[in-house]
């Protein structure tokens, strides 16, 4: 075997268009995808974490308004609670004044009665100790006389009740 340069060189330049070809048609564009794509995932990861961001920063102020809301909520129950022990006690207040109202006029009613009573017996009284006083002392005596020793008597007694 001999070695034949024509066929050598021919060779060369078959592999340098051949090589040549796959670098343009080939070679290129599959390193241009190859570097899109790196850009599309570092777009992406980017993308992400400003997502990630949003989300953290959603998060907090989801926490900052469940605080707000817990907070709001117990002063509105906190409000509430004070509002119905003010009522309570209004409501007892009243009670109170209407109960001392009740009594009081239950009481002068009372003292009403017994007066009239003191009075409608005054005069029985009166009365009876005229007839006894008769009887003991066996003859009339004077009306008049017995009767202011009477009134006098029953007044004390009256005003000791």
């Amino acid at each position: 075997m001999e070695i034949q340069l024509t066929q050598i060189i021919f060779q060369i330049i078959n592999f340098g268009v051949v090589l040549g070809a796959l670098t343009y048609f080939v070679y290129k564009p599959v390193l241009k995808l190859l570097n899109d794509r790196r850009e599309k995932v570092a777009a992406a990861a980017a993308a992400a974490g400003e997502v990630m961001q949003e989300k953290e920063e959603l998060e907090r102020v989801r926490e900052k308004t469940l605080v707000k809301a817990s907070q709001k909520a117990k002063k509105i129950e906190d409000d509430a609670k004070r509002e119905a022990r003010e009522q309570a006690k209004a409501i007892l207040d009243q009670a109170k004044a209407e109960m001392t109202a009740r009594e009081n006029k239950f009481n002068a009613e009372l003292t009403k009665m017994k007066k009239e009573e003191l009075k409608k017996n005054e005069a029985m009284i009166k009365q009876a100790a005229v007839l006894m006083a008769e009887k003991v002392l066996g003859q009339a005596i004077d009306a008049k006389k017995h009767q202011k020793l009477i009134d006098e008597q029953i007044d004390q007694v009256i005003e000791s009740l």
